[in-house]
């Protein structure tokens, strides 16, 4: 069996609309034919050589991810660069690449709102709301709820627990009373300031920068850097479960073992 590769989009498309994502992001279908048939598909969080490799020894017709391969304008493709080699790889070998990033952030069902369910915070409400949004107010990136009051030590320990995490960085009073927690996935420190007017006693993101660490620390919000791919890759399964409630048995699909985080922890 197997599904048009256009079919598969408009499935993306009705979770994480293309009309929600950032002006400088690029979503979507960025390398193949839209009328490709597909029967096995690879999810992962990025398209690394290394991951691209794995769809190839795999015998995959299209990888989705959460990161683009392509950002911004390219004037050459060519095996001199990394992106270039990548691009040739996937042409080569007939993969499709499909992305669904800050759309897939903003959605009311999306990222955010799994990073906020999987942290299993209460009464979450949207941090900020997308500038692209035309669906009733219920799109935007970020959440801010409750949980049950505990210091941010021991939240420490629960968010490493949750996102199954082999260590995380922390900004603040490590016994400071927690209630109010508020989540961005990947590197989101730009919306903190909205998180602190909102109250929240604690902003869990990932690629906290050293000046901004000072900044909160002295406002009095805790920060929790749960890292970039610690705070995204948990799109993983939420990939391979909606394809598979989608189209059931008609095409296979494989989450990659070759995605990893870049940062080692000695």
């Amino acid at each position: 069996m197997s599904i048009k590769c256009i079919k598969i989009i408009e499935k993306f498309d009705e979770i994480a609309s293309p009309r929600l994502a950032e002006n400088w992001d690029n979503v979507g279908l960025l390398v193949g034919d839209s009328n490709a048939n597909i029967s096995k598909i690879l999810v992962s969080l990025d398209a690394t050589d290394e991951v691209i490799d794995e769809a190839v020894n795999n015998h995959v017709d299209m990888i989705i991810t959460h990161h683009p391969i392509i950002f911004k304008g390219i004037k050459k493709i060519n095996t001199d660069t990394v992106l270039g080699k990548k691009i040739i790889k996937l042409i080569k070998n007939d993969i499709c690449f499909f992305c669904a990033h800050t759309n897939l952030d903003s959605a009311s069902e999306g990222l955010s709102t799994l990073l906020a369910n999987k942290l299993e915070i209460k009464d979450s409400k949207i941090l900020v709301q997308s500038i692209n949004n035309d669906e009733m107010n219920s799109c935007g990136i970020g959440r801010i709820g409750t949980i049950n009051e505990m210091t941010l030590d021991k939240l420490c320990y629960y968010v490493k627990d949750k996102l199954e995490l082999e260590s995380l960085r922390v900004i603040g009073d490590l016994d400071k009373r927690i209630k109010t927690v508020s989540v961005s996935p990947g590197s989101s420190m730009e919306f903190a300031k909205e998180a602190y007017k909102m109250g929240a006693d604690v902003f869990i993101t990932g690629d906290i920068k050293y000046h901004d660490a000072q900044e909160f620390e002295e406002k009095g919000m805790a920060l929790i850097d749960a890292g970039h791919f610690g705070t995204e890759n948990i799109v993983v399964p939420m990939f391979e479960h909606y394809l598979e409630d989608c189209f059931g048995n008609d095409i296979e699909i494989i989450s990659s073992t070759k995605s990893k985080d870049p940062f080692a922890t000695l």
